[in-house]
């Protein structure tokens, strides 16, 4: 369905959510726009990625996860500093194979069942999170304009 994010320069946080069932284009596709937006990674290198809500198509293979981990890695040049929450569920054992592609480029990444324990890792308040993630689900469905 898709995948939106938001930057806060200010906190330096990257937040990104799934929603829906995501293809391999889509996600290729984000990382690529994420990838050329000059604001990112902003300041503090925080990135939280929020899979909850989603499911993966069955086009979402290794070599998909892979190739996007690699594109994110090639982009941070080093990925030292760099804190990646993520946050899944059914999506869980893709999320863990793109933390060992990413850790690679020496990010720290840690795949979380909660989002209040990913919150806490990274060192930000987890309600603002939830308040965010809310507005980015409607922007998702359309139903909001940010």
């Amino acid at each position: 369905m898709s995948i939106v994010y938001r930057i806060d320069q200010e906190k330096g946080l990257t937040l990104v959510l799934w929603e829906g069932v995501v293809t391999a284009d889509e996600f290729l596709a984000h990382v690529r726009r994420l990838c050329s937006d000059a604001d990112w990674p902003p300041p503090k290198r925080l990135h939280l990625s929020h899979l909850r809500s989603t499911a993966l198509d069955a086009s979402m293979d290794d070599a998909i996860i892979d190739k996007a981990a690699h594109l994110y890695g090639n982009h941070l040049e080093t990925g030292e500093n760099m804190k990646v929450a993520i946050v899944a569920s059914e999506a869980f054992k893709k999320a863990v194979a793109f933390e060992r592609v990413l850790l690679r480029y020496g990010a720290s990444v840690v795949v979380f069942n909660f989002l209040e324990n990913a919150c806490t890792w990274l060192g930000i308040a987890a309600e603002e999170i939830e308040r965010r993630l809310r507005q980015l689900r409607g922007h998702a469905r359309g139903r909001t304009s940010q």
